[in-house]
């Protein structure tokens, strides 16, 4: 079984940022993350995307290249966690002990909550800045809007970036 000091569970924004904080305060600390996605996506620039002013791929590098110098990079998923063992297990079957956890897997969009917008999301003016798959259709709805109304709304929920659906125009 390997063993770290710290492990981080998530490879996004805020995984990517404790490392490099954790790393910067002391460079002698044993840092791994499990991350699966070879890409990251910065999500605060969709809501740009939306609003046709960037591409998607513009909002997107290759995770490898944000690993901060010294934390080691697992691209997996975690399966499953052994608190009192200070452990936990890969979807490739590794097991990993550590000191300290931090988990920061992300939200993930679960498009199913809302009855038939799985099947609608992207097509007769259905769209949303939330994923990487639907942002560009939120810019085609908008620039090819020529009469009516175009209605943005948000979850009542907790969501990533409240404000996105307010923003885009």
């Amino acid at each position: 079984m390997d063993h770290h000091q710290i492990v981080i569970v998530g490879g996004g924004t805020a995984g990517i940022t404790v490392a490099a904080r954790l790393r910067n305060a002391d460079p002698s600390l044993d840092i791994v993350i499990i991350e699966p996605s070879e890409k990251h996506y910065y999500q605060p620039l969709w809501t740009l995307v939306g609003g046709g002013m960037f591409k998607p791929e513009e909002s997107g590098r290759d995770e490898e290249e944000l690993i901060p110098y010294g934390v080691k990079w697992i691209q997996d998923r975690v399966d499953s966690f052994s608190p009192d063992a200070n452990s936990l297990s890969t979807r490739g079957c590794e097991t990993i002990g550590y000191d300290y956890l931090i988990v920061a897997p992300g939200i993930q969009v679960n498009w199913d909550q809302v009855k038939g917008l799985k099947e609608s999301v992207g097509k007769d003016g259905v769209c949303s800045n939330y994923s990487i798959d639907t942002v560009a259709s939120t810019w085609k709805f908008i620039s090819e809007l020529k009469q009516g109304v175009a209605l943005f709304t948000q979850p009542a929920g907790a969501v990533k970036c409240g404000g996105a659906p307010q923003k885009i125009c």
